[in-house]
């Protein structure tokens, strides 16, 4: 795990201090060792932040040439499948002089070309320079666990784990992009590719891009993007249910169990979750000493776990870590919090997850979280409010749409009856009503609806009159699947990588810990989703496959999210006359801070 970067100039040589500069503001990504490397004409650096994983010694020393050196390699992530990788490239006579699984993507993109990406078990995102053919390499992995971002104004293209790197450029272009940001208003991520600037995008999850020294001295508008994987078997295994709950139980411990190889111990996050308590199972009893689990707590009793967590943690033999977040540390985090992600993000439960990542941290540099249960396994409650909304519905698409905006926001919606109404529209979910497809689906999860956005950003109301609101979820959209699979492909699209997986990546890295999320092994993936959609609904086979294993208390307990109490600690707020709760006004005190943070006005 480490952070990576990287500078290719059009005219002249590269700005070493600038390379420098944006390897440095990354360093909290890989405290253990840093390195660049300079191309031959200086029109080409890398950068690189090591955070110490696997092959300690200091032949993992990154950047890594091959033995001519004419490739030269950044890679963040891990490779749990590079063991046998390594034994199939010495058979084809590739010689290996380190023990590191960088090196193993390096001499197999000699045998394999951008085939090496097919073989590739793991999460990563790197950056492979071919000084030979003068092209260079960008990939990221399949789900979007690692975060690759870049950089391109028609004379710089540059690449980074984070767009603090990409902004520590001189002179940088830092335009804002303003339909990201009335985006963000939407879903409280800015989806990919874009971000909160105009000139910095981020590569998709499972593509790649491949760009020649003619694109960067010709200055085209956009590099090429190919993708290389994707989810297409859905339902189609022909498992009994029987079968299917021990093919699940086995792809989970075989997940698991590939996650935990690492020349230093791996702990888990541990919830005390259906998920979390699940990975901490098959990981239990497989390393030699005594499994370490990390646990958050609240001072708001509703929204602690840790009775369950450590009722887990005593089953599996765990030595347990706990910690209590309350409402000051929450007011001295935010600022952070929201440097973090350098653009909006409005995730209340990153609050917890740099907690429980800096816990963690204190004693471990690795370890395992259940993220990616519910995209996988069917387990979100909106899943099935989809289908219990299907089945309520009446009259056509065109009259639930009038009587939504007649009703709910025309004779009912004068300012001061403003969370009255909201109660009626939310609780009878009129929003939801009167939409179908991708729009039905936006009104459904989409905290802050369309109709309030105005009163949040009233300066660009105008400007996005006409705006297509849940274009991100309309882009993965597709009919010919069942509605469960249909969700669920979305979700793993748009969701998971923009709001869980970021998450999780920046409050981690923040405190220099590397999380692992067995989850989202793109073989469980591929199970998972070619199981019956009854299957997956509520996690029900993976229930039954971990009958025995799991404590009943922890099997058969309902849903609970890994919130934080936000909300409880914030005070009401009036913005522009319209009073606003819940995520309506998180978003917008997350916004606030970051343009107080910035300086960019919207």
């Amino acid at each position: 795990m480490c952070g990576i970067c990287g500078l290719w100039q059009r005219d002249g040589v590269i700005d070493q201090v600038a390379l420098t500069r944006m390897n440095d503001v990354q360093a909290h990504r890989g405290p253990d060792d840093s390195g660049a490397y300079l191309s031959a004409d200086g029109r080409l650096g890398l950068g690189f932040r090591r955070l110490a994983i696997i092959d300690l010694s200091p032949t993992g020393h990154q950047p890594m040439r091959n033995e001519d050196g004419k490739l030269w390699i950044v890679f963040n992530g891990e490779i749990y499948n590079y063991p046998a990788l390594r034994k199939e490239l010495v058979r084809a006579g590739h010689e290996f002089r380190s023990t590191s699984d960088t090196e193993v993507v390096l001499h197999g993109y000699e045998e394999w070309g951008e085939r090496i990406l097919d073989r590739l078990r793991g999460m990563f995102a790197f950056a492979l320079w071919d000084d030979e053919r003068r092209t260079l390499l960008l990939a990221r992995d399949r789900l979007g666990i690692k975060p690759l971002l870049y950089y391109w104004d028609g004379k710089r293209f540059a690449f980074a784990s984070e767009i603090k790197s990409l902004l520590a450029l001189p002179a940088a272009n830092t335009d804002l992009d303003h339909s990201a940001l009335w985006d963000y208003f939407t879903y409280l991520y800015i989806p990919t590719p874009k971000t909160a600037y105009k000139y910095i995008r981020k590569l998709p999850p499972a593509c790649y891009l491949k760009i020649e020294s003619d694109f960067v001295s010709e200055g085209k508008l956009a590099p090429p993007i190919k993708e290389y994987w994707d989810v297409t078997q859905w339902g189609t295994s022909p498992l009994s249910r029987s079968d299917a709950a021990e093919a699940v139980r086995a792809k989970l411990r075989d997940a698991v169990q590939s996650h935990l190889i690492a020349d230093v111990p791996v702990g888990v996050f541990l919830s005390g979750g259906l998920d979390s308590t699940a990975v901490t199972a098959m990981a239990a009893g497989a390393q030699p000493d005594p499994l370490m689990s990390f646990s958050i707590g609240f001072d708001v009793e509703e929204h602690s776990e840790l009775a369950f967590a450590q009722l887990a943690a005593d089953t599996f033999g765990a030595r347990h870590f706990t910690r209590t977040v309350s409402q000051p540390d929450f007011d001295s985090a935010l600022a952070r919090m929201v440097s973090l992600y350098d653009e909006p993000f409005a995730d209340n439960s990153g609050l917890p997850t740099l907690a429980v990542s800096q816990l963690a941290a204190s004693r471990v540099k690795v370890v395992l979280a259940g993220d990616g249960g519910d995209e996988t396994m069917a387990g979100y409650f909106r899943y099935r409010r989809w289908l219990e909304i299907a089945g309520e519905d009446f009259g056509s698409p065109a009259l639930r749409h009038w009587l939504f905006e007649r009703f709910a926001l025309g004779a009912l919606a004068p300012i001061a009856g403003w969370p009255k109404v909201m109660g009626l529209v939310y609780s009878g979910q009129l929003h939801v009503r009167g939409k179908e497809g991708a729009d039905r689906y936006g009104a459904l999860v989409c905290p802050v609806q369309s109709f309030q956005k105005p009163h949040l950003l009233p300066d660009l109301a105008r400007e996005f009159r006409d705006y297509d609101d849940y274009w991100h979820f309309r882009r993965y959209w597709r009919d010919d699947l069942d509605p469960i699979s249909r969700m669920q492909y979305v979700d793993l699209k748009t969701y998971l990588p923009d709001d869980i997986l970021t998450k999780v990546d920046r409050a981690s890295m923040a405190a220099s810990l590397e999380v692992r999320v067995p989850f989202l092994d793109h073989e469980w993936v591929e199970l998972a989703a070619s199981l019956p959609s009854e299957f997956r609904l509520d996690k029900s086979i993976m229930r039954e496959a971990l009958v025995g294993m799991v404590p009943a208390e922890i099997l058969n307990r309902p849903k609970k999210g890994f919130s934080s109490p936000v909300l409880d600690w914030q005070k009401p707020q009036l913005r522009n006359g319209a009073r606003l709760a819940g995520s309506a006004l998180w978003a917008a005190r997350v916004f606030d801070t970051w343009q107080t943070l910035c300086g960019s006005p919207t």
